[in-house]
């Protein structure tokens, strides 16, 4: 039976990514769906339920990746990707369903256990083997809510020093750090305040959510989850918390100005730290240090402002795709689920 969509899924720890594919590589449509699955697995049935009103009713094929084996109602990852493919294979079927697993390829529904390790968290794999086939070579930089994957490829191929999140930390690839969920405790110690260091308060009293705000940059269409407070997103909302980090308050008659320079700073901590392994990247000689960077998930703008500052070209993930010009910003979040759904439709499906 010939196929006429794919549908891939990113199945995260915090949103549900999916896209759709024509069979001639265009991007039909791409969704995220808010999906907090710390809170049970019933989360993410209610995130599915919720993407199958996206699904095309012509034939078509799903291809997954997935991260969210690594949240911590699951004892370790082995028993989370193995719950999470049940859950997956119910709702979408076995027989049209594949795995995406990295350098093992593509895994059916009955090979889940034995390559486990490979499909566990290849996310970042897919995205920059799409990336690969679309520009000689290199850097993808995918900064989505909570982490960032740094990715040089070359020759069709990523470059990859690590494949587990443990390696791939160590080697400068995954650095733990994003524009929504990052508690702002983890970016710095201290800011400047007044003239003088204020320290920080190790509480997640604040994110880089509410940095991103009052710096304006946050798009709301990435802002699904809850505050550190469970509170309003407004900049004075996001002021306040970020107040409560240095042991006061936002006071409305001094207005917002101090607490949107104070974000500035963070912002910029957070940049330099993305740079900082860019940086060791970069060292390793694995691609041309001339190379494009490619910027890819919710945070990319910050992607660009690094490309600016090294004097590089910028290549959006969504200026290497086909799809309508309101279809780009929504693929190029949703990076990883779109590179997946590409790279199915070069297999052969029995």
């Amino acid at each position: 039976m010939s196929v006429d969509v794919y549908i891939g899924w990113d199945v995260g720890g915090a949103h549900l990514k999916l896209s759709q594919v024509h069979r001639n590589g265009q991007v039909i449509g791409a969704y995220q769906y808010v999906s907090p699955l710390w809170e049970g697995l019933k989360v993410l049935e209610e995130a599915l339920a919720a993407a199958a009103e996206c699904l095309p009713a012509s034939s078509h094929r799903h291809a997954i990746t997935t991260t969210a084996e690594l949240v911590d109602i699951f004892p370790d990852r082995h028993v989370g990707l193995r719950k999470l493919a049940a859950v997956l294979c119910r709702v979408l079927g076995t027989n049209r369903t594949r795995f995406y697993g990295g350098r093992a390829g593509w895994i059916g529904a009955d090979n889940i256990e034995r390559y486990a390790p490979e499909i566990a968290s290849a996310n970042w794999h897919a995205t920059a083997k799409f990336a690969a086939t679309r520009l000689a070579e290199g850097i993808l930089i995918d900064i989505g809510s909570t982490t960032t994957d740094i990715v040089p490829f070359r020759d069709g191929q990523p470059c990859h020093r690590g494949y587990s999140d443990f390696e791939r930390l160590h080697h400068a690839e995954l650095v733990y750090t994003g524009i929504v969920r990052t508690p702002v405790m983890a970016i710095v110690r201290q800011v400047p305040v007044g003239g003088r260091w204020q320290p920080v308060a190790a509480e997640l009293f604040a994110t880089m959510a509410d940095v991103y705000r009052l710096t304006g940059e946050l798009d709301e269409r990435d802002d699904m989850q809850e505050t550190a407070d469970g509170a309003g997103k407004q900049a004075r909302d996001s002021a306040r918390r970020l107040a409560r980090m240095l042991g006061t308050d936002m006071f409305e008659e001094n207005g917002l100005d101090p607490w949107r320079a104070i974000a500035r700073y963070l912002a910029e901590a957070q940049l330099q730290a993305v740079g900082k392994a860019l940086q060791v990247i970069w060292s390793r000689g694995d691609v041309d240090p001339e190379s494009p960077l490619v910027g890819a998930g919710a945070g990319r703008f910050l992607v660009k402002k690094l490309a600016a500052r090294s004097g590089l070209t910028y290549t959006d993930f969504a200026d290497m795709l086909t799809c309508p010009v309101d279809v780009r910003c929504e693929a190029a979040r949703c990076a990883a689920a779109v590179a997946v759904a590409q790279l199915a439709r070069l297999i052969e499906w029995a």
